[in-house]
């Protein structure tokens, strides 16, 4: 009886441990400084097409600390979720296993714009057109939302939306994004949107970013 009672308390006080270690029992600064940590240790390891990384603070809807953004120099970079009810081994979840480029775009109704992927593949696009270079050719940068625009001591947002511009019932999405004023600038095309919270919109240029709950995207 007695050993059941210390095996209890015992695993009592160790869950009373982790608990203490949840996100929330972070600071700003203090996720700022361990996702530095684990990004260095995953990706600026020896033989490193990096060179460098720093890492910000991003914040939701409700202005609520959610994600972060390393960007890695001299080019690349990678939203991470916070998952703020998980334990601190499984705290935060990458966007992707490694830097993608992406391509900025605007919402046009009724478009379909066709873009040659990497691999010689042809996808096309609805309700979309690509921004194009002086040659036809589709822009891409390799740098986030945010270091493109020029985004330095201001606060980033990813916002979640409800996008319906490929389908009728629509795709949870994020719009990168600063505040202006009583609006926010979305980052994805440049154009000033009216949003709020839960919203859905088929004009809205937007980004999906997937955070996938499996091992290999774990920071």
């Amino acid at each position: 009886m007695a050993a059941a009672l210390l095996s209890f308390v015992l695993l009592l006080g160790m869950l009373l441990s982790l608990s203490s270690c949840r996100a929330s029992s972070y600071t700003e600064e203090e996720h700022v400084a361990r996702v530095t940590e684990c990004a260095k240790e995953r990706f600026l390891g020896e033989g490193s097409e990096y060179t460098g990384l720093e890492v910000f603070p991003v914040y939701n809807e409700y202005d609520e600390l959610n994600y972060m953004l390393i960007e890695f120099q001299p080019q690349g970079f990678l939203y991470v979720l916070i998952d703020r009810e998980q334990f601190p081994w499984k705290m935060y979840t990458l966007s992707n296993m490694q830097p993608e480029s992406r391509m900025p775009y605007r919402v046009k109704e009724g478009a379909t714009d066709v873009i040659t992927d990497e691999n010689g593949d042809r996808i096309a696009y609805k309700n979309r057109e690509f921004y194009r270079n002086e040659n036809g050719d589709v822009i891409a940068y390799r740098q986030s939302h945010f270091k493109v625009a020029g985004i330095e001591n201001e606060r980033r947002y990813l916002l979640e939306i409800r996008s319906t511009i490929t389908n009728s019932s629509g795709t949870d999405a994020l719009i990168p994004a600063v505040k202006r004023g009583e609006q926010y600038l979305d980052l994805v095309d440049g154009a000033l949107i009216d949003y709020t919270p839960g919203m859905e919109s088929s004009s809205y240029a937007v980004e999906l970013l997937y955070f996938i709950p499996k091992p290999d995207f774990n920071l």
